[in-house]
């Protein structure tokens, strides 16, 4: 390899692994907690009864014109972006707080329900992609970034004569311990 596409390798591997290596911790860091079951929570549950004054929202439409002056008279942040209808209640769920209105049988009283993360449950919904779509297309570069890393390493480990039958060993015994762990499981 010619000095300098290897010294174009050498820089673009330090420089993206500089760049991307805090949210690369947080990743490592949240990823390896959730696995203990260890995922942040709610630091703060606000809950509002309303009388309902026309029928029960069909739409998530209906549903927010009902509760955004609720949220803006509280003073709490506007409705998350991701919306999932269930068990006849209309959730949002976001980066910093989950909203949920839900009913009475006859559809005459609502209960709107707003529970504010922890910042651990905030650093998980970065890591589960719920965080908005700068922080998903920032994991997407993140991960784009990992692979170039990773595929530069070995780029350089191969033309490097004295590396390079380590660096295919070592390849052989990741793939090998990839392939055993999936059998034992």
């Amino acid at each position: 390899m010619k000095p300098k596409i290897r010294l174009w390798w050498i820089l673009s591997h330090a420089y993206l692994a500089c760049f991307f290596l805090p949210i690369t911790l947080l990743y490592t860091a949240t990823g390896v907690l959730y696995l203990f079951d260890i995922k942040g929570g709610v630091k703060a549950t606000y809950q509002y009864d309303i009388t309902l004054q026309r029928p029960w929202p069909a739409s998530s439409q209906e549903a927010a014109q009902l509760i955004t002056p609720y949220l803006d008279k509280n003073n709490h942040p506007s409705l998350p972006e991701g919306y999932y209808f269930e068990h006849e209640s209309h959730s949002w769920y976001g980066f910093k707080q989950e909203v949920i209105l839900s009913s009475d049988e006859k559809k005459t009283q609502a209960q709107l329900v707003i529970r504010e993360h922890d910042l651990w449950h905030q650093f998980l919904l970065i890591h589960k992609g719920h965080a908005g779509k700068i922080f998903w297309f920032f994991g997407i570069l993140l991960g784009v970034s990992l692979a170039f890393s990773l595929i530069s390493g070995v780029v350089l480990a191969f033309n490097i004569a004295k590396f390079k039958n380590n660096a295919i060993l070592s390849i052989a015994l990741g793939l090998a311990t990839l392939v055993f762990i999936f059998l034992l499981e």
